[in-house]
């Protein structure tokens, strides 16, 4: 077994262990101790000690017992996972499994998680921008957190001498990263903690602390420890879950309370194109081109990906004003439309890389446009989810096989794309692309 994860509630359990999952590790949450060398071929288990509400001392022993029982000399490291906003009892659990794993062990803390907003510089947290103390965090009725410098609430938790490494070092890269670490450890630190505003600074972070070379537990809500996995598994490759794509040319206002939904549920990543540069020759393809770029480019970041016109219900496009102001009937403009949604959606698909495992489209045109675009010859029916809205297989074509929901603009209620979303997603959950290192 590669990790052993101890977070405070099974939740946070479960959020570290998808991740590892989204790279095609076997992972696990389960709830007891016992019989945990029935799941040593896992690649990961986590287990979660309901402290985050306890007394420090109550939550410390939990973690301190749980860790000196888990403690096994074949599991590579090991993880205390934090709440990605610093409630509940960070720095007594940090002590309790430092404690439990011997005084050579160093806690490296990087609370960042900046796929979902939250970012560390300067030792302060901020949440999409806003200070961690102005935001919601502050009212939790059992963990309330008032401040945002990461270092200081460490502090007043814990008994362990604490080290801050800035951007500044992190900017400058791995090796000074590094260096970094083997001084403040040489000075007495046992817990470090790192500022991190991207993803790379998260991966930087992870290569200078292998490289390192010392004893350490990850301390984070699980970007960190999800990189330093990749790093430690296997050099040449590791395998990602397949992503999910949406192409919404429909405008209605069911499709806008839909959306809603299914922004609110999945957090999906965004593309709202400017359908009005779709109706001149000039334009068609520079905005086509930009939407596919933008998809592309991030396509680490989510498992759902949405390209509509209309997003709320005030995007809606004047079509008969745009139409005669284009040169062009109502049903040329519509076509033009229709077509370009289409060909961003297979231009996505088509540049991927194979990352993309099934695509949902909404609107009779849409879908015929999009199977046209890619040669298909139709589809193969293989369900209904809701009425007049299907799951099938594509018939031929660049997509072969590939899985597609269908539906119609006006079909459903406010949960259907949600509903939608989460059967797509059960189909292609066993579907991983293989990413070289």
């Amino acid at each position: 077994m590669k990790l052993i994860i101890v977070a405070d509630d099974l939740t946070g359990a479960n959020v570290s262990n998808s991740l590892l999952a989204k790279n095609g590790l076997k992972v696990g949450s389960i709830d007891t101790l016992d019989k945990v060398e029935q799941y040593r071929d896992y690649d990961a288990l986590g287990f979660h000690t309901d402290s985050r509400g306890d007394e420090p001392q109550v939550a410390y022993q939990k973690v301190y017992d749980y860790t000196e029982k888990l403690k096994n000399k074949n599991v590579r490291f090991y993880n205390k996972r934090i709440d990605s906003t610093l409630r509940g009892n960070l720095g007594a659990e940090i002590d309790g499994m430092l404690d439990a794993l011997g005084d050579n062990y160093t806690a490296m803390v990087v609370p960042a998680f900046p796929s979902s907003g939250k970012i560390v510089v300067g030792n302060f947290e901020l949440v999409d921008g806003v200070m961690l103390e102005q935001t919601d965090a502050k009212n939790d009725p059992t963990s309330p957190v008032t401040n945002s410098r990461v270092a200081e609430i460490l502090q007043k938790q814990s008994s362990k001498s604490i080290g801050i490494i800035s951007m500044e070092s992190i900017l400058e890269g791995v090796d000074s990263v590094k260096s970094t670490i083997k001084a403040l450890i040489t000075n007495g630190a046992r817990v470090i903690m790192f500022d991190a505003c991207t993803e790379a600074d998260i991966d930087t972070i992870a290569a200078a602390v292998i490289g390192a070379e010392v004893p350490f537990i990850s301390v984070d809500p699980g970007p960190f420890t999800n990189s330093l996995m990749k790093d430690l598994n296997t050099p040449q490759s590791y395998k990602e879950k397949k992503k999910s794509l949406y192409v919404i040319g429909s405008v209605s206002g069911i499709v806008a309370e839909q959306i809603a939904q299914f922004k609110a549920a999945l957090d999906p990543f965004i593309f709202q194109p400017n359908a009005r540069k779709f109706l001149y020759e000039d334009q068609r393809n520079d905005e086509i081109a930009r939407a596919v770029a933008s998809v592309v480019e991030n396509l680490e970041s989510n498992a759902h990906f949405l390209i509509a016109t209309m997003i709320q219900k005030k995007d809606k496009l004047d079509l008969k004003k745009e139409a005669r102001a284009a040169g062009l009937s109502v049903a040329a403009a519509s076509n033009l439309i229709c077509e370009s949604m289409a060909e961003i959606g297979a231009q996505i698909v088509d540049q991927s890389q194979n990352k993309i495992g099934g695509v949902y489209t909404s609107g009779g045109d849409i879908t015929k446009a999009f199977l046209e675009q890619n040669k298909a010859q139709g589809i193969e029916i293989k369900d209904e989810i809701i009425p007049l809205a299907v799951y099938g297989r594509v018939m031929g074509g660049r997509l072969d096989n590939m899985p597609v929901i269908t539906k119609g603009g006006l079909i459903g209620d406010k949960t259907t794309l949600v509903e939608c979303a989460n059967y797509l997603s059960t189909k292609i959950s066993n579907t991983f692309v293989e990413e070289k290192k």
